[in-house]
């Protein structure tokens, strides 16, 4: 039975994976077409949704990006402001930040276990350690393709942009971030999922959405990598036994 938390963690994802990407889709692409047409074809998006995790999402996000690169003004959009020169730097700076983080983490799941609380690993761990080959191929997708992408539009380019022009950048940091640490919510990994938003409102600010974008990419690969080979070993180890 799925527990109340969960249930609110689900609804989070709908509203803010699914339903962000379209709104920006349905007012930037679909705003001529005719309402009975953008009602068929908001059903199966938010049924194929559901079940393909944030592919058709990350779908939205690439047509809208193409959308802007149409309309010009590199330099000034954010949303495909190119990262030029800085593209090495954003790399060294983001394999950094994931050892501190990582380290941040290691540290804080050994408090928690000696206040008496058990920490508990991410559901993503779980479904890389006990999927398919195949699905983990997909998942890997899932990981280090579509998540970036998508949240990274959403949470920094959707809701920090916006809540910057209202409220200032330091609330909009903190809304941002916080929100993006519910969403991946892990009392464990929760310090290093806040950081991560925090720092990519700061690349988003200063270099655009795809600096965001190439430091959760390195962030999740990293992550990914270590559980693949994870994996393997637990494969081998246990093809060894027989």
């Amino acid at each position: 039975m799925i527990s109340f938390l969960d249930l609110i963690k689900e609804l989070i994802i709908f509203f803010i994976i699914i339903l962000i990407p379209w709104m920006v889709f349905r007012r930037q692409i679909l705003n001529r077409t005719k309402k009975k047409y953008v009602v068929i074809i908001f059903i199966f998006y938010v049924v194929l949704s559901l079940f393909t995790q944030n592919l058709f999402p990350f779908v939205l996000v690439l047509l809208i990006l193409q959308k802007e690169k149409k309309r010009g003004n590199k330099e000034e959009n954010k949303l495909i402001k190119p990262l030029g020169d800085k593209k090495f730097e954003i790399i060294l700076f983001s394999f950094a930040l994931k050892f501190i983080t990582m380290l941040i983490t290691a540290l804080f799941a050994i408090f928690l276990v000696k206040i008496g609380i058990e920490p508990k690993q991410q559901t993503i761990v779980d479904m890389i350690q006990t999927s398919s080959w195949i699905k983990l191929v997909f998942l890997m997708f899932v990981i280090n393709l579509f998540a970036p992408y998508v949240e990274e539009f959403i949470f920094r380019h959707i809701i920090y942009h916006n809540f910057s022009r209202k409220y200032g950048k330091t609330i909009a940091v903190l809304i941002s971030s916080t929100l993006f640490m519910l969403l991946h919510f892990n009392l464990v990994s929760s310090i290093a999922t806040f950081s991560l938003g925090v720092v990519n409102c700061i690349f988003y600010e200063k270099y655009g959405y795809k600096a965001a974008v190439l430091n959760h990419f390195i962030t999740n690969f990293t992550s990914s990598i270590v559980l693949v080979a994870i994996k393997i070993l637990n494969n081998v180890g246990i093809a060894l036994l027989f």
